[in-house]
């Protein structure tokens, strides 16, 4: 991204599509003049321009059909000062959402002088103004881009300093003690101490424990960052398959998602399904991914024995696992006994209900049928309370999986915070055999760079893209 700081830039900074009210923002040094150019007050009044955040209510003057001028209702917010989110004069034109009005007042300002925005160049200069540091910038991502609540307060964790706070903080000590160090250095042939062995022990001892609780942190994040697995097992022909089509297309309805269904092959033959199949579900507002299983089967050989191989990793991997009984089977009260006690936290779905409803009322609504579900692929009946034991068992996870950081400033920092914990570990070895102090001031000149990747406080123009590049228009 080239980044010029004198343009003035602007862009719709709501979501696509139509909505009762939409945002045009402009930013840059011109601000000012792109509003005097554009904007007229109700009262006919010159634009505020006193040191001062000011809203007016008047007209933007857009054109529409054939070239022609037209005075659009308009509500504008200036802050015609740095004291802005992106620490430039900034303006808002908050006007009716519908996309041609909202693309015609953007063509206003940019006639008016203003040019297109980059992806997340707002942001950008937010960040190169000292508004935020980096980690806090990708927050602002991880708040767009969130999916469930524990993602979004996730992400505003960390936006309000709760994750680069710690490192903030490391990075004040680490300076201040290579300070302490080498001011030893340049008094090394005075009887001075600067700072005792087990002062400096302690402190560097410290710096490990912050770097490795951050590091905690990012490494949850990324194991989060895997789709939790509902997986059914059961023998073969248990409707299994059946049961995978049905609750995908009802979890698809009730989210009202045009996402595109993958269907499991059904059939009355032993062995239909050789390969496990997977959908991607959204849960009670958590997304999770249902997999389809071959059928458990004694040993076999060729491509059985492979399917088998593969249903039983995908069994280990579950987060959760809906063993499939058929209703109809004659030993269908047995299958649901040896189901429960092989896997007591975990749900029995009884299949095929709608051609036993007698048994399946007698199984599912037994005093110790709890964890029992009687399901039909066919009428649909059980799927609602089946959707709804797995949405209550992923909702009180997901808690736990979703940490303080957002997934983007988890796979940028990883590295940083391996080679900055490596090279505090060297410093301590140093330390702890009485070695020299300038071997000790090498490893935290090396630790603090690590660590200033990480807030921002050194980056390069590669890593400015690679971040802000993901960002939409308008952020």
């Amino acid at each position: 991204m080239s980044y010029h700081a004198d343009d003035t830039i602007a862009a719709i900074a709501t979501a696509a599509g139509g909505a009762a009210r939409g945002i045009v923002r402009v930013s840059g040094p011109a601000t000012l003049t792109v509003v005097e150019k554009c904007f007229l007050r109700d009262d006919d009044q010159s634009v505020d321009c006193s040191p001062r955040a000011v809203a007016s209510i008047g007209y933007v003057e857009v054109r529409l059909d054939r070239g022609a001028r037209q005075w659009l209702p308009c509500d504008l917010f200036l802050w015609p000062t740095d004291r802005s989110y992106t620490r430039q004069p900034v303006a808002e034109f908050h006007t009716l959402g519908s996309p041609p009005l909202l693309r015609a007042v953007l063509d206003a300002v940019c006639h008016a002088g203003a040019r297109l925005a980059e992806p997340g160049e707002f942001t950008l200069r937010a960040f190169l103004a000292g508004r935020l540091d980096l980690v806090q910038a990708e927050a602002v991502l991880g708040v767009i881009d969130a999916r469930q609540d524990a993602e979004f307060a996730a992400a505003l964790r960390q936006l309000a300093g709760g994750l680069a706070a710690p490192l903030h903080r490391l990075r004040d000590d680490l300076v201040d003690l290579l300070a302490e160090l080498e001011a030893g250095l340049d008094f090394v042939e005075e009887d001075i101490e600067f700072i005792t062995a087990d002062e400096l022990g302690e402190r560097l001892r410290a710096a490990a424990a912050v770097i490795g609780d951050v590091a905690a942190q990012m490494t949850s994040r990324l194991a989060a960052e895997i789709l939790p697995q509902i997986v059914l097992v059961g023998p073969p022909n248990a409707g299994k398959s059946s049961l995978f089509n049905a609750l995908a297309a009802r979890c698809r309805e009730m989210n009202e998602t045009k996402r595109p269904l993958v269907p499991a092959i059904i059939s009355p033959q032993h062995g239909t399904t050789r390969d496990y199949l997977t959908q991607p579900l959204e849960l009670g507002g958590v997304r999770c991914e249902l997999v389809d299983t071959a059928g458990i089967e004694p040993p076999a050989n060729g491509i059985g024995a492979t399917a088998q191989e593969l249903s039983s990793e995908r069994r280990q991997q579950a987060f959760m696992r809906v063993h499939c009984v058929d209703a109809t089977a004659k030993d269908v009260a047995e299958q649901c006994a040896h189901a429960r006690s092989s896997l007591p936290a975990e749900i029995v779905a009884l299949t095929k209900a709608d051609l036993a409803p007698q048994r399946t009322q007698t199984l599912a609504g037994g005093a110790d049928g709890g964890s029992i579900v009687a399901t039909s692929s066919v009428t649909g009946a059980g799927l609602d309370a089946l959707a709804e034991m797995l949405a209550a068992t992923l909702a009180g996870a997901a808690g736990d999986r979703v940490t303080g950081c957002v997934a983007v400033t988890a796979d940028r920092c990883r590295e940083s915070l391996r080679l900055a914990d490596a090279a505090i570990a060297r410093a301590r070895e140093v330390a702890a055999e009485h070695g020299g102090e300038e071997l000790i001031a090498a490893e935290l000149r090396g630790a603090l760079t690590e660590v200033g990747k990480i807030v921002g406080t050194v980056y390069t123009d590669d890593i400015l893209d690679r971040i802000f590049k993901t960002f939409c228009i308008g952020k």
